[in-house]
C-alpha cells in the first residue's frame, strides 16, 4: 500500500455572487487584535466635516470589521503582498504611433 499516490486536494470552488458581495473601501486600519483565536481588524474611512470656523475637520468612520481565522488572515496577507508587488512592476506604455488614429 505504500506505493499508492496520495489524492490531490479538492479544487477550490468559487462562485461569483455578483453584486451580493459587499465592497469595502477604507483609508486606514483603525485597530487590530485577537480574541479567542480570532483575528479582528477594524477598517476606517476618512471623511471631511465642515467646521463652524469655516475650516474643515478630518474624522474617521468605521467602514468595516474583519473577523477571521489565523489561516484566513495569512491568506489575506499573502494576497495583499502579491497585489502590492504588482504595483512595483512598471506598467507597459502604449506605443504612441499605435495609439494614435488617422482621420
Amino acid at each position: 500500500m505504500a506505493d499508492q499516490n496520495p489524492q490531490p486536494p479538492a479544487a477550490l470552488v468559487y462562485e461569483d455572487t455578483g453584486a451580493a458581495a459587499a465592497l469595502v473601501y477604507f483609508d486606514i486600519v483603525g485597530a487590530y487584535g485577537i480574541m479567542h483565536g480570532t483575528v479582528e481588524i477594524e477598517l476606517a474611512t476618512r471623511i471631511l466635516v465642515p467646521a463652524q470656523s469655516g475650516l474643515t475637520d478630518v474624522k474617521f468612520l468605521s467602514s468595516g470589521r474583519l473577523r477571521c481565522s489565523p489561516t484566513a488572515a495569512a491568506n489575506l496577507r499573502n494576497a495583499l503582498d502579491a497585489a502590492l508587488k504588482m504595483l512595483e512592476q512598471p506598467l507597459p506604455q502604449p506605443d504612441p504611433v499605435a495609439a494614435s488614429r488617422m482621420n
